[in-house]
């Protein structure tokens, strides 16, 4: 699984050379059958962001994702350098409701976590939090600027994580998703 979601940051990362429109992001959530719907439904709450080696859960989630932009591809005329972060914006916006649904934050946490996200100006966050993204996919997820562990530390000492490992990953789970998204966002828009 994690092979899975660094190969797809490369390719979200890497991509950008055409522009598309950042409103047509939103078919393929719109995409889904009903039955494509309740298997994300069901595959949600199994899927692993932390679990090393294979997720099938989470393999099975990108082949539902992989149909869907494979429609908005074909309906928006996507080349590969829109498809590929359209593909992992998706992922991410489903991997993020599933941190948001089914933990493994209590609601609270993930209350919080917005709360703060809402006040100020975060570019320094989301930099640090996109930069290791970054070296996740470089093959260097353990490597952290002295700036970036800064950065990050101060969020989490202002949402009351402090400085629990466990709490810690379970918080950027959920803000590596969303910062995959902003990622991904960019790269299909051609910023």
């Amino acid at each position: 699984m994690r092979a899975f979601w660094l190969a797809g940051m490369a390719l979200a990362l890497a991509s950008g050379a055409q522009a598309g429109e950042l409103a047509e992001l939103d078919c393929m959530a719109k995409s889904y059958t009903t039955d494509q719907s309740r298997e994300i439904d069901r595959l949600l709450p199994a899927v692993d962001m932390l679990a090393a080696g294979e997720n099938p859960e989470m393999n099975a989630l990108g082949m539902l994702v992989g149909s869907a932009a494979m429609e908005c591809a074909s309906s928006f005329e996507w080349d590969d350098a829109e498809f590929e972060p359209a593909v992992f914006f998706e992922l991410g916006r489903l991997m993020e409701q599933a941190v948001r649904r089914h933990g493994p934050l209590p609601r609270e946490d993930v209350a919080r976590i917005d709360q703060a996200l809402a006040k100020g100006d975060r570019a320094a966050l989301w930099r640090a939090l996109e930069e290791q993204v970054a070296l996740g996919v470089a093959g260097q997820p353990d490597s952290i600027s002295n700036a970036n562990a800064m950065v990050l530390g101060a969020f989490m000492l202002e949402i009351g994580a402090g400085l629990d490992e466990a709490k810690g990953e379970q918080v950027g789970v959920l803000l590596a998703t969303m910062a995959m998204q902003r990622s991904s966002r960019r790269a299909f828009a051609g910023q």
